[in-house]
């Protein structure tokens, strides 16, 4: 079996370093503060959170785990919300009591399944959520904590609150957040220049609302243990000078560490013997032809300058609003550029680290250096 995964939530072995960001959040959170996490898409920011949560769970803090990514109506954000906290509760019935006293204009009602499982359904009185329903529903974490001392809450793709902006409600959950005592909140988000406007402007309702954990690549050396370690099991073996070509193929961003590592287990398995730069080439080559389309589709799509940007950064990625930036890869003006990340950052196509912009895909990257070199 492949040791390496990618593509979802990794854990137990598969799961690798971070111990001391492990041990900061964990500490923070269990000590009664609200994080703000920070990092680039790919970093192995819910990875790690997941790690976390485990971590407090074992120490008898339950955790609430929310996806704002698929709230696509406040209705469906309050049901997220009320699901989180039902997975606390060892007893629907009895939660489902205890949610009517709580909220007051939603109607919580239980079925049972044909094998007698319990499933808890929500009917709302109103017929749009209104803010007073909202402020209940966002203050049931409190209710929780009382019960059980303290509770975390974790909100993943934090941003996308932005969505309901019209109707304020980034504001009423920090007012909600302000008065509770047992909850901490972590707060993560995959769009990092949208997660700093939100907990850095002094104008917006999140602004200095918890301490700030950024995480960047991993070290390198517990990088390079890792992976002989995946490779060990089936007697591969990779070297120091290998191992680095590979890590710095992959940009050091974890998912692609892992996407690479995986092809080129799957290259080497049924030979063994040592992987070879030349493996590690075939295998980066593998990953961009399997993506091409979809590269091409993705380039294809945006405006003339925000392609010849996207070349740009491909090369480099600094200073990227000089005039001596501009004039060296043939853009047209400072704003356009400014104008133009934006729309590149909105889309995930590029990320900021420092004052530094980059590709976020490193064989996207790869991609379009081969297509205009």
């Amino acid at each position: 079996m492949n040791p390496f995964s990618y593509g979802t939530i990794v854990r137990g072995d598969a799961f690798f370093d971070r111990k001391k960001e492990t041990e900061l959040l964990t500490s923070i959170l269990s000590g009664g503060n609200n994080v703000v996490l920070f990092a680039p898409r790919r970093f192995g920011k819910t990875s790690l959170v997941f790690r976390v949560m485990e971590q407090l769970e074992a120490k008898g803090i339950p955790c609430m785990y929310i996806d704002l990514m698929s709230a696509f109506s406040l209705e469906h954000l309050a049901e997220l919300i009320i699901d989180a906290a039902r997975k606390k509760q060892t007893r629907i019935e009895s939660f489902a009591q205890e949610l009517a006293g709580w909220v007051k204009r939603i109607r919580p009602t239980v079925e049972f399944g044909v094998d007698g499982t319990p499933k808890l359904s929500v009917d709302f009185a109103e017929r749009r959520i209104s803010r007073d329903t909202l402020s209940q529903i966002f203050s049931i974490p409190e209710h929780l904590a009382r019960q059980k001392g303290q509770v975390v809450v974790v909100m993943d793709e934090f941003q996308e609150i932005t969505r309901f902006a019209g109707d304020g409600i980034e504001g009423l959950l920090r007012s909600v957040i302000q008065q509770q005592q047992g909850v901490s909140y972590l707060f993560l988000g995959s769009k990092t220049h949208l997660m700093s406007q939100m907990f850095e402007d002094r104008k917006r309702p999140f602004f200095n609302s918890g301490m700030h954990v950024q995480i960047g690549p991993l070290p390198e050396d517990e990088t390079i243990d890792f992976l002989r370690r995946g490779f060990d099991g089936d007697n591969i073996e990779l070297g120091d000078k290998e191992a680095k070509h590979l890590i710095r193929c992959a940009a050091s961003i974890p998912y692609y560490i892992q996407l690479l590592a995986s092809f080129i287990w799957q290259h080497t398995v049924t030979r063994k013997g040592s992987i070879s730069i030349q493996d590690i080439d075939s295998s980066v080559l593998d990953i961009i032809e399997l993506k091409g389309d979809f590269y091409y589709e993705q380039f294809d799509r945006y405006s003339t300058g925000q392609k010849q940007l996207m070349r740009a950064l491909a090369k480099e990625g600094e200073h990227i609003f000089s005039a001596d930036y501009i004039r060296r890869n043939k853009l047209n003006t400072s704003s356009s550029v400014q104008k133009n990340i934006r729309v590149l950052q909105e889309d995930g196509i590029a990320e900021k680290s420092g004052d530094t912009y980059f590709i976020s895909d490193p064989f996207f990257r790869l991609y379009l250096i081969d297509r205009f070199r």
